[in-house]
Order: C-alpha cells, then structure tokens, then sequence
C-alpha cells in the first residue's frame, strides 16, 4: 500500500511502508519555521509517561507499532503515526499542531478529489464498453447470414407480392 507524502515548510517528510511519518523531518520543519528548539527531539517527546501511554493505546487498537525506532542506517529516526505525529505537533506549539493537521487533512482530501476522477473516468469506461459491446453484437447479428440476409429475403418476398398488383416495383 502507497502512503501519502507530505511536505511542511518545504521539508518532504519520509513515509515507511507500513504508513508511519519520520518525527524527525517534522522536528526539522518546526524548528525551519522557529516553532521548536533543539530540545524537543522526537526521543524527549516519547519520553513522556503520558505520551508513552497513548503511543501503547494506538499500538494495541491498531495492531501494530506505533512507533519505531531505527537506530543507524539509511532510514534511522523516529517513525510514527500519524496520530502520533499530531500529537508530537501539539507537543511542539499549538500553531504547529495546526499546521501538520491542516497538511493531512489536505492529503486526505487530495486522495479522495484523485478518488472521485478515478471512479467518474471507471463508470464512463464502464458506460462506453457497454454501449460498443452492444453495437458490435447488432454488427454482428448485422452481416453474412444474419439480419442482413433475413430482411433483404422479407423484401424480396414482398416484392414478388406487390408485383402481382404493381407490376414495375423492385
């Protein structure tokens, strides 16, 4: 499954493949836009009692992690939720809380604008395969031996019958 990728103050935030956002790159945004200090890592946030039992309520109702840690490598940081990363937001400064909100709410709406072309272009195709699927079948029924043959044998009979009284016709 593909995640949405968002962006705050021109940072790109990472995504994993199970759908948690690297806190890290919104550290880096806030602190971009003076809304954090270097204090507020994503690893003193998760420090708090408070935080740690909302990270556990999440991880139980979801049934997954939702957090992870990565120590080392490529992809080291802080990964979590997005409810988390709300959270971690809030946990920041209100007006960043808002931020992050309003940039999910966004790409939640920006899937489900790309959603509804989707299913218009789905039910157009849909529409137009049946309508051709229909005119093929009259083609056909259309050609050698079939409707064609059968009316122009009609008419040929009626002719021969309507000769007996208009003798010219064809």
């Amino acid at each position: 499954m593909s995640y949405p990728r968002v962006s705050v103050n021109g940072v790109s935030v990472r995504v994993d493949n199970e759908g948690r956002y690297n806190l890290n790159d919104f550290h880096a945004a806030a602190m971009m836009d003076g809304k954090a200090t270097e204090s507020q890592r994503p690893g003193v946030f998760l420090k708090s009692r408070q935080i740690s039992r909302f990270v556990q309520a999440l991880s139980d109702a979801t049934k997954s992690a939702s957090v992870k840690v990565i120590k080392g490598g490529l992809n080291q940081g802080t990964w979590a939720m997005e409810l988390v990363v709300i959270r971690y937001a809030a946990w920041l400064k209100p007006e960043f809380e808002i931020l992050v909100y309003n940039t999910f709410k966004d790409a939640a709406r920006k899937g489900l604008d790309v959603m509804a072309k989707l299913n218009k272009l789905d039910h157009i195709i849909n529409t137009e395969t049946k309508n051709v699927s229909g005119c093929a079948r009259t083609m056909a029924n259309w050609g050698v031996g079939g409707r064609k043959k059968l009316l122009l044998t009609a008419r040929e009979r009626v002719v021969k019958e309507a000769q007996m009284y208009l003798p010219n016709i064809e």
